[in-house]
């Protein structure tokens, strides 16, 4: 059995209603002789009978999640064997517990952050102290099969992609309990969870802090990932100039920022976004690298603005692969005649596949000396990842 990383004294804190948890900070696992949960981080990945998905750890809270394995029943073509690769009664296969303290007692939304790969791999169960109601079963994923994305919907005969605000525990009283979750279909993976006793919360991107009542976290390097490709080739010449995706403004734009990297669009709120930054650095020529990603559902459209002048339009194109950097995804222009504070403007839209919309992600934009452009791009891309094969 996988052993917990965290110890039984390490409790966690819900302050002014809410409760953030890393998945991967279970205390206790227990009914983990037919399936269980095994940790993914930068470094290792479980390699535990059927696992098709690659390793998700990169947009991962704190770089790792846990994932039900093995996985067995990926699509409706696999065969569903009750009691093993699915389970409509929770508490029946895989169990993580979690310590939480509550100061106030009462009604809690769960929300859990996932990532689906498959059809079949995208329901939960929650429970608290050794009970599992009604309204902590079946947590269903329709969207996020190809990113990590916040829900908390359960699945009704009537609506098989769930129903919002009935996914909840309810707290008898202030004081130390467990919160505990149960697989319902194997490879599920499960990266953080929040609790929230207001009905209209919802968390964003990683969500917020893990807050501690008691105990300590293991210590990990976790949070110092290696650079990101655009900051690898940002700072691969000592006169590149370059400005990050997230340091332009996002309020009132439509962009909002994508891990700790991009910027990019939520399409089921805008299909298109702009933002502008005066260029700070000195006067000159340059070639000009905007580093895209590449998507697997569509090409998105930029168009890049140097004052009301454009500079041209680029379309990273599609990747088999969830996403993907790299130079064939990045837009350049060679020996660009800047000034100090021009105003420089990201035009962004996002495209679709018929069933899937794009983010229209985005990393930022690097100024080269006239003819390093090129060379600069050849750095290698450390983050290709969300292969078929890993």
């Amino acid at each position: 059995m996988q052993q917990p990383l965290v110890n039984q004294d390490v409790v966690f804190k819900e302050k002014g209603g809410l409760v953030a948890v890393e998945a991967e900070y279970f205390n206790k696992q227990t009914h983990s002789e037919i399936r269980q949960w095994y940790r993914t981080t930068k470094d290792s990945a479980a390699i535990v009978g059927r696992d098709e998905d690659a390793n998700h750890y990169l947009n991962a809270s704190n770089y790792s999640y846990i994932e039900v394995l093995p996985d067995t029943r990926v699509t409706h073509d696999d065969v569903i064997v009750r009691g093993e690769n699915f389970s409509n009664k929770p508490g029946q296969l895989a169990v993580v517990s979690y310590k939480v303290n509550f100061s106030s007692p009462g009604r809690y939304y769960v929300w859990v952050r996932a990532m689906s790969t498959g059809s079949e791999d995208n329901g939960l169960h929650v429970g608290l102290n050794g009970n599992w109601p009604e309204h902590g079963q079946r947590m269903q994923w329709c969207a996020g099969r190809t990113y990590w994305m916040w829900e908390s919907k359960q699945r009704t005969k009537e609506e098989h992609c769930g129903v919002p605000h009935k996914i909840y525990l309810e707290v008898p009283n202030a004081g130390i309990h467990d919160v505990q979750f149960s697989m319902r279909e194997d490879g599920f993976e499960f990266d953080k969870f929040v609790l929230s006793n207001d009905i209209n919360y919802v968390p964003i991107d990683i969500g917020p802090t893990v807050l501690l009542a008691a105990g300590n976290l293991p210590k990990s390097d976790n949070s110092k990932p290696e650079l990101s490709y655009f900051q690898t080739i940002a700072r691969s010449l000592p006169g590149n100039k370059y400005i990050a995706a997230q340091e332009f403004p996002v309020e009132g734009t439509h962009f909002y920022k994508n891990g700790k990297n991009w910027m990019a669009i939520n399409p089921k709120k805008h299909k298109k976004a702009q933002t502008s930054k005066t260029f700070n650095f000195e006067s000159g020529r340059y070639d000009v690298i905007f580093v895209g990603v590449g998507e697997n559902d569509g090409r998105s459209t930029f168009r890049i603005k140097l004052n009301e002048t454009e500079l041209g339009v680029y379309q990273p194109p599609i990747t088999p692969v969830l996403w993907e950097e790299g130079k064939r995804f990045n837009g350049f222009w060679k020996n660009v005649k800047l000034k100090k504070g021009d105003k420089i403007t990201i035009e962004a839209q996002v495209a679709t596949d018929g069933t899937e919309w794009t983010r229209a992600r985005w990393a930022g934009l690097v100024f080269t000396p006239v003819g390093q452009g090129e060379i600069v791009q050849e750095s290698p891309s450390t983050y290709t990842f969300y292969k078929k094969n890993k």
